[in-house]
C-alpha cells in the first residue's frame, strides 16, 4: 500500500506543483496589496446628498404619469460654480420615475426634468472627483464594457487619466457618480485572483470544475504525504534476542 501511496504522491506532485506554487504566490500578493488601494478609494471623493434641501414633493412629479409608475430616490453629482468661490463638488437629490419601461429623473429641489450628462460635464465631474495627480486624457461613452467592469450595466462613461497607475474612472451617465475605479494595482490583484481561482475567462466563478478538480487533487496529495510521513517516522518495536 505504501508503494501505491508513494507513486500517487509523486504523480500528483508533478501535476500540482506549478498550480500550488501559483496559489501560494497569488495568495501572498493579494494579501500584501492594501484593499483600499486595490479598490481605488484613495483616488476618488464621493459627495453626500442632502435630502433636506428637496423642495419638490414626489406627488408633484408623479401626477403626470400613470398609476403603474414607480418612484425611487437617486442623486446627481454636480460642480457648484458660485461667484466668488472655487468650484466645489456637491450632489443634488433626484426623483427617479420608471414608467412603461422608460426612466425619468427630476431635480428634487426644483422639479426640473434632467437629461443625461454630456461629455464636457462628465469630464468636469471626473476631474473634481479625482484625488490623484494626473489629468484627463480621454472620455468615451461605452456600450460594450471591458472585462474590468463586466459586472456593471452599460452604458458607462470611461475616463482615462495620465497618472502612473493608468487610472480609469467609470461614471454613471445619469448620476455622474464614479461607479468603479480601475488602476494597475487593481489589474495586478485581478490577475492574481484569476490565477488563484483558476477562472481564466470571467475571473468570477469560484466553483469552476477546474478549481474543484485541482483542489480535490491537492487534498489527496496532502493525505498521501501524511501517510508517507507516518510510514517514515512511525515507531518501530524493538526486538530482543534471547539466547539460552
Amino acid at each position: 500500500m505504501f508503494r501505491l501511496m508513494r507513486s500517487l504522491h509523486n504523480y500528483l506532485g508533478l501535476i500540482l506543483g506549478i498550480q500550488i506554487g501559483l496559489w501560494f504566490i497569488s495568495g501572498f500578493v493579494m494579501a500584501y496589496l492594501p484593499i483600499e488601494e486595490v479598490r481605488g478609494n484613495h483616488l476618488k471623493t464621493s459627495p453626500q446628498t442632502s435630502w433636506h434641501l428637496a423642495a419638490t414633493s414626489p406627488s408633484s412629479v408623479l401626477h403626470s404619469y400613470g398609476k403603474d409608475a414607480s418612484l425611487s430616490f437617486s442623486q446627481r453629482v454636480i460642480v457648484d460654480s458660485r461667484s466668488g468661490e472655487n468650484d466645489a463638488l456637491s450632489s443634488i437629490p433626484v426623483y427617479q420615475i420608471t414608467n412603461d419601461g422608460s426612466t425619468y429623473r427630476y431635480n428634487a429641489q426644483t422639479g426640473e426634468l434632467l437629461s443625461a450628462l454630456d461629455e464636457d460635464a462628465i469630464a468636469a465631474l471626473a476631474t473634481h472627483q479625482y484625488q490623484g495627480d494626473g489629468n484627463v486624457v480621454t472620455t468615451a461613452l461605452i456600450d460594450e464594457l471591458p472585462q474590468e467592469v463586466q459586472n456593471l450595466t452599460a452604458p458607462l462613461w470611461q475616463v482615462q487619466f495620465d497618472d502612473e497607475l493608468e487610472t480609469r474612472f467609470y461614471l454613471d451617465p445619469n448620476t455622474g457618480s464614479v461607479m468603479r475605479v480601475r488602476t494597475n494595482t487593481w489589474r495586478l490583484f485581478d490577475f492574481m485572483w484569476m490565477l488563484h481561482i483558476m477562472d481564466y475567462k470571467d475571473r468570477s466563478n469560484f466553483n469552476s470544475p477546474l478549481l474543484l478538480t485541482f483542489s480535490g487533487s491537492a487534498v489527496l496529495f496532502t493525505l498521501t504525504g501524511l501517510i508517507l510521513l507516518y510510514q517514515r517516522f512511525r515507531p518501530r518495536r524493538n526486538r530482543s534476542i534471547f539466547r539460552r
